[in-house]
Formats: C-alpha cells, structure tokens, sequence
C-alpha cells in the first residue's frame, strides 16, 4: 500500500450493465473515446441562486447552466451526476449534507434544462470548465466535490489539473479507468428497454425506473421530467445517444492517475453482486444471466480499481459496499451522506475508518 492508501469493508439491457461498470444511465448508455485538459478559469458573470432547492440558471462562457443550490453555511460542496442524469438525481439526498456545507449541483452542458454548445464540445476539459465557471460566478474558491458514475473524470481532471480549487473529492461508485467499457460490454446479456406503454406517461416511466433502482423517491420523477422529453412515441430521451457517446469519452479518456492528486480522496465501491437496475420485467433467465456476468466479470474489475487506487493514491480511503447497488445515494441516503460528512470533517481524512 502507498501514500496513505486504505481499503476497509462495510456491512453492500445495455444500460443496466452501464450501471454495472460504473456508469450511471437513465434509459440509454453509448461507448466511444475522446477527451482533454484544461488549466484555465472559467470567466462568468456574477450568478445568484433562485432560491434553495429551486432551478437557477448561470451563463458560463456563453453557455446556459442549470443548477440547483440547496443552501446551508460552511465549505461548499459540488454534486456532480452519472451519465444521463440532472442536478435532481440529488434532491432527495444533497439536503443531507448540508449540516455545516453549502450544497450545490448542476447539470451537465447538454442534459436537461441546461444549454447545447455550438460548437459540439463535451470533453472533459469542457466539463471541468463548466464546473470551475460556475464556481467562479457563484464566489467559490474552493469545493470538494462528490461525484457518481462517469463524474470520476471530472472529479481526476480536478484533483489532478486544479488543486488549488479543490478541498477533498468523493467518488460514488466512480474510481473507475473506464479504457475497458467496450471489451466488458461485448458479453453484456441483453435485457428489456422500457416498452412502448412505460414510455406513454411519465408516471409509468417513473414507476419502472424505481422498480429497476429498487426505490421510491421523488427524486426519480424530478430527474426524469429533466432528462426526458415526451414525443409522439412517449417519453424519450431529450440527449441524444451521440452526444452521450462523446461525454463517455471524455470520460474515458480522462483516465486517472491517482499519484497525482494530493488531495484527499474518498471512493465508495459497490459490490457488483446484485442484481443492480435489471429493469422490472426482465425474465428470471435474464435477470440471472445478467448477475452471473456481473459477478464473473464486472465484480473483477471493480476489485481491481479498488486495488490500483490504494496502490496510488496518496491520501486515499477505499470502501466496498457489501450488496450494493450503483446508485448508492438512492439507495442508502442515510448512511451514504453520514460518510461522506464524516468524511469532511475528518482530521486526518487519510486514516478514516468507516463503520
């Protein structure tokens, strides 16, 4: 083990097994490859927050951001969302944290209500910019930032790019090299889309979707009316599978490299051994084929990232969640936002024992 490295347990159809690798999905998920770094403030005009809790909306280079800020006094702490997801995947848990934090999220450029570039870029570095403009229009400084899913490059590209900005960084099921996604989707056993008469009513949509999370939250159906769009063929989603091609390739390519990154780092594994976003009305041959992959296959490379991370990092704490699902703070709010607390307020965040 180096620099501080610990590893502790505690006693938890394509896009399922997105979900499985590590990446958050709604109703879609895509693989491709491309991304970058950049080491330059974001310029923005002065923003103020609508209200807690509420829609706001800042312009950050040009671009229409929306983001929530749920309010509370202390260090502030940036939500960022798993791939597909808004700013209100975290509405039921981001209020948890606000106990001596200012708490805030934002949607990515693309995703539901916030803007489309012109010039089509959804790199990482791109993505990095965003979060650093929208900081430098809201007078933060300084943040730690708790990300799930594919926010793990963002999250990297931060700690590693502009330590200057960042306090300490969380990882929700998202310290992740992600160079594997394709190669680990070639034996993904298929499973149902939602059909035609989920998609009719986004109140049958939010029924499958927490069926499939294994939850009953409001946040679900704030995310969904976000990210999806009704049409004549129902609800789909309002981003297209080639743009979230392009920022899973930002992701991608933004492998990293924990040696790097000196500030202190918490990642929470989950256990890849359930039966993680198999949508309600898959077979029982489906859901079974799709556990037994996941464990022969997906699990192996989780434990693998777990292993590089200790090696690597210098001030960081891993935590496998034993029978635990991808959307962690969906599915265990409580304790989910008690360690990431505990976490923060650490004295010695290197050495945090998690019970």
């Amino acid at each position: 083990m180096r620099g501080g490295g610990v590893r502790h347990f505690v006693g938890g159809s394509s896009a399922a097994i997105l979900v499985a690798l590590g990446v958050a999905s709604t109703v879609q998920g895509t693989v491709a490859a491309q991304g970058g770094v950049q080491d330059t403030r974001a310029q923005a005009a002065h923003c103020t927050p609508a209200g807690a809790g509420q829609d706001s909306f800042c312009i950050v280079s040009g671009l229409k951001l929306n983001y929530i800020d749920w309010g509370g006094a202390g260090p502030a702490v940036v939500l960022l969302a798993g791939l597909g997801s808004s700013a209100h995947t975290f509405d039921d848990f981001a209020p948890l944290l606000r106990q001596g934090h200012r708490v805030l999220a934002f949607t990515r450029r693309g995703y539901g209500a916030s803007g489309t570039p012109t010039d089509g870029d959804y790199s990482n570095r791109a993505l990095v910019s965003d979060a650093l403009g929208l900081m430098d229009a809201l007078d933060i400084t300084r943040a730690s930032f708790v990300g799930h899913s594919i926010a793990g490059g963002e999250l990297a590209t931060l700690g590693a790019a502009h330590p200057d900005r960042v306090d300490r960084l969380v990882y929700i099921d998202a310290a992740y090299d992600r160079t594997r996604v394709a190669q680990l989707m070639a034996g993904v056993p298929t499973l149902p889309p939602p059909s035609a008469g989920v998609r009719r009513d986004l109140d049958s949509l939010t029924r499958w979707r927490e069926a499939a999370l294994g939850v009953h939250l409001p946040s679900v159906r704030h995310d969904l009316a976000q990210i999806m769009v009704h049409t004549r063929d129902g609800w789909v989603p309002r981003t297209s599978e080639a743009i979230s091609a392009v920022v899973l390739a930002g992701d991608i390519a933004a492998v990293a490299r924990w040696e790097k990154i000196a500030a202190p780092s918490l990642a929470l594994f989950t256990s890849k051994d359930v039966t993680d976003q198999v949508p309600p009305d898959a077979s029982p041959a489906q859901r079974a084929a799709f556990l037994d992959y996941s464990i022969r296959v997906i699990r192996p490379w989780m434990l693998r990232a777990q292993a590089d991370f200790i090696e690597h990092s210098h001030c960081g704490v891993a935590v496998e969640v034993p029978h635990s699902t991808h959307h962690l703070f969906l599915e265990r709010p409580q304790w989910t936002a008690q360690v990431i607390l505990e976490f923060l307020a650490a004295a010695d965040p290197c050495h945090l024992r998690v019970q």
